[in-house]
């Protein structure tokens, strides 16, 4: 939380503000963008430390497990094959700044709130845009898949997995008023037809987890209607579309077959590097090394979360990323007994959903590596962090 600004941060708080709405502005459709707003907020919160016009520092329930993570990424760099290589492909950990600037910068509940509307404007512009891709006939494949403003659709499916969480928990949540119950309501439409028209699988089954989380918290009547609107979606689909959700079960599918060979092969790698790993450089070089008998497509990465901090960072970097998801899940869940309003609980209990499908997702991709669905998911937890900084809890 900004304490009581000297001359100077009464120039810059709202500089820091604007930035900060800049930075969730930008983050549902530019990556450029939001990591411009990014770097121009870390440099005036920096001011704002050194000329006291912010809080430096106050311990938080993410702090232990986040140097862990870090830790065990430096370890898996000295002890690379490729240090370099590593080094440069380990950039992404400065992401972790995020969770503190929306923690410290973002703790007043006006703020959060105009936050919160920013988001909501940009995510249901970004989703209209993703569908009227779809529409207009420019998707990618014989599918048409939409990836909105994004390169790929895998960065749109997670992107929008984040987004569709987050406006659900409004839509369904307690003590909302009407006009924004609808607003947010409108937006899970958009998103959700947006995150559809991806036809990203890992995206799919990780926003059934997600609505099965946040229903669970909130609505407990609403799960057995949302499975046979599953299952009605489902069997209206048309049948070329309706394959692609079988084909999340089929183990003959072609993109299947390199997962599951992928796993092979990243098991042997793990195994032959138990400890820190291989480092975090590319690893196609590697994998064509272990890739078992008969497969031929080469990877780069692991499309696992889990097996790629294994590959890369040993058993020490996979304990690490479960102890920071654990402390992820810790502080959201923890703030369900913070006293919130109904808009912050409909934030919190919308963490949680993103949290699941998010981890879920990445059973299936490596959204740990795409910079664009993890900016917004720290900018989810940094917003979190915020409400233990507001008075409500001690950190």
């Amino acid at each position: 939380m900004i304490d009581e600004p000297g001359d100077a941060g009464k120039k810059l708080n709202p500089l820091l503000s604007f930035l900060l709405g800049s930075f969730v502005f930008f983050s549902t459709f530019s990556i450029a963008g939001t990591q411009v707003s990014l770097a121009v907020a870390c440099a005036v919160w920096l001011v704002l430390i050194v000329t006291g016009g912010a809080r430096c520092y106050r311990r938080t329930p993410i702090d232990i497990p986040l140097l862990c993570f870090v830790g065990a990424t430096l370890c898996a760099v000295v002890f690379s094959a490729k240090r370099w290589e590593s080094f440069l492909n380990c950039r992404n950990i400065v992401l972790l700044v995020i969770p503190y600037i929306f923690g410290f910068a973002a703790g007043r509940t006006n703020l959060r709130k105009k936050l919160f509307l920013v988001l909501l404007v940009s995510g249901t512009a970004s989703a209209l845009y993703g569908i009227v891709i779809f529409a207009m006939g420019k998707g990618g494949g014989a599918l048409g898949r939409t990836s909105g403003s994004f390169s790929t659709a895998m960065t749109f499916g997670g992107v929008m997995l984040l987004l569709c969480s987050i406006f659900l928990a409004f839509a369904a949540g307690r003590g909302i008023g009407n006009r924004l119950r609808i607003a947010v309501s409108a937006a899970v439409l958009a998103s959700g037809c947006a995150l559809l028209l991806s036809f990203t699988r890992s995206s799919w089954v990780g926003m059934f987890v997600s609505v099965v989380t946040i229903f669970s918290v909130t609505r407990k009547k609403l799960l057995a209607p949302f499975a046979v609107l599953v299952i009605v979606v489902f069997f209206l689909m048309p049948g070329r579309y309706r394959e692609r959700v079988t084909s999340i079960w089929d183990t003959e599918f072609r993109t299947n077959v390199q997962r599951i060979e992928l796993l092979r092969g990243g098991w042997a790698i793990a195994r032959g590097h138990p400890i820190v790993g291989v480092g975090t450089m590319d690893l196609a070089e590697t994998y064509e090394r272990y890739k078992p008998p008969g497969a031929v497509h080469v990877h780069g990465h692991m499309h696992n979360n889990f097996l790629q901090e294994a590959v890369t960072k040993g058993i020490i970097g996979l304990a690490a990323l479960l102890y920071l998801l654990v402390s992820f899940f810790r502080l959201a869940a923890g703030n369900l007994g913070l006293d919130l309003s109904p808009q912050e609980r409909a934030w919190v209990v919308g963490s949680l959903g993103a949290l699941a499908g998010f981890t879920v997702n990445g059973l299936f991709e490596y959204n740990l590596g795409d910079a664009e669905v993890i900016m917004m998911l720290y900018m989810i937890i940094g917003s979190n962090l915020s409400f233990r900084f507001d008075g409500r809890a001690g950190a």
